[in-house]
């Protein structure tokens, strides 16, 4: 049996778009001690410039416009809230939505986020640990474990049904053993040309030190060209009715596949970094029979929050010697937001000193 030294506090927001950005309409969480001691945090929220509550969400949630227009501001919750989370805290939520949506208000209202970290997908490292490449919902989870409830996308329902499954799942043995400082950076690009696809692959290999520095150990590029063909095809749109269609045959080369099996077999047990999700390289993939592991994933938006500073990233028509040079020097520069990554994800381990 773990002893835990953190606090985790599973945290759930019930959120609605307003003037094309999420507003968060309640917060709700339970605050798990070391001693097992439970606490609850429970509040409605009035967004900024509030008038109307979305049908669908008032359906949805059962919140409704005149329980908004008195509650409490952003800020004002947020004020007692951080209140209430102080001490060393991990967040547990689950899928992407909630981080992002609080780390946007916190944003928006020029207020502190740090407390907000480590801040952990629990969704995510469920996933990982049974290899599921489909997104379990809350719902699947809780009638795996025979839990029952009596309500759904509610802020605090949610919250508490999420800590059920948490220890269902013993999900904090789950976090420790995905902790890892080893990366694996995947960058491709793929051009087409009058007779091939121009493929170039980058495959990175790092991890970050105890004194929370970026230690490249390889970088490898290769450069191929893969050739393609376009087909005529005919194809029915109506009965009776056809029409004729382009169809784009590319044929695949055994060097890159052997390059891509290397990488999905090295990346297991790493977190693997693209430069905007998998998507992107999923016709690469497909061709190769690549398959990557369900793992920890980031992307270069998520660590470097600017397109500029992504796109610097970019072969730029280097030689390759010079492009794994300045690859090289990127991930140095931009060290201390990779680090930062590491540390939000509760995923670096600082080696402990012993005297």
């Amino acid at each position: 049996m773990m002893v835990r030294k953190y606090t985790y506090i599973f945290v759930d927001v019930e959120a609605t778009l307003i003037r094309g950005k999420q507003n968060i309409i309640e917060i709700g969480a339970i605050k798990w001690l070391p001693d097992g001691t439970i606490e609850e945090f429970s509040q409605l929220i009035q967004p900024y410039k509030f008038r109307k509550l979305n049908a669908h969400i008032q359906k949805l949630t059962g919140i409704s416009t005149e329980q908004l227009l008195v509650a409490p501001s952003f800020k004002e919750v947020m004020s007692l809230f951080t209140k209430w989370c102080e001490g060393e805290t991990i967040f547990v939520a689950f899928g992407e939505f909630d981080r992002k949506v609080l780390e946007d208000e916190f944003i928006r209202h020029h207020m502190d986020l740090s407390f907000l970290y480590p801040f952990i997908d629990f969704q995510q490292k469920y996933m990982i640990e049974h290899q599921q490449k489909e997104q379990p919902s809350l719902s699947k989870l809780l009638a795996k474990y025979e839990i029952e409830t009596d309500t759904h996308h509610r802020a605090l329902a949610d919250a508490i049904s999420l800590f059920n499954i948490f220890k269902e799942a013993n999900g904090e043995e789950l976090i420790e053993k995905q902790r890892t400082n080893e990366f694996g950076i995947v960058l491709s690009e793929f051009r087409q040309q009058e007779e091939v696809y121009d493929l170039y692959l980058s495959y990175i290999v790092g991890e970050i030190s105890p004194s929370a520095s970026v230690d490249i150990h390889s970088i490898k590029t290769i450069n191929k060209k893969l050739p393609y063909e376009i087909l005529e095809e005919q194809r029915e749109i109506v009965e009776g009715v056809t029409e004729t269609v382009q169809r784009t045959v590319i044929h695949p080369n055994g060097e890159v596949e052997a390059f891509l099996k290397y990488v999905v077999t090295d990346i297991n047990q790493k977190v693997l970094v693209t430069r905007s999700g998998l998507k992107q390289l999923s016709k690469i993939n497909r061709l190769h029979h690549a398959v990557f592991p369900k793992i920890e994933a980031m992307t270069l938006q998520q660590l470097l929050y600017t397109e500029e500073a992504v796109n610097e990233f970019t072969l730029s028509s280097l030689t390759i010697p010079l492009y794994e040079s300045k690859l090289y020097q990127l991930l140095k520069k931009y060290e201390k937001s990779i680090v930062a990554e590491f540390e939000k994800r509760h995923l670096f381990h600082k080696e402990e000193i012993h005297v």
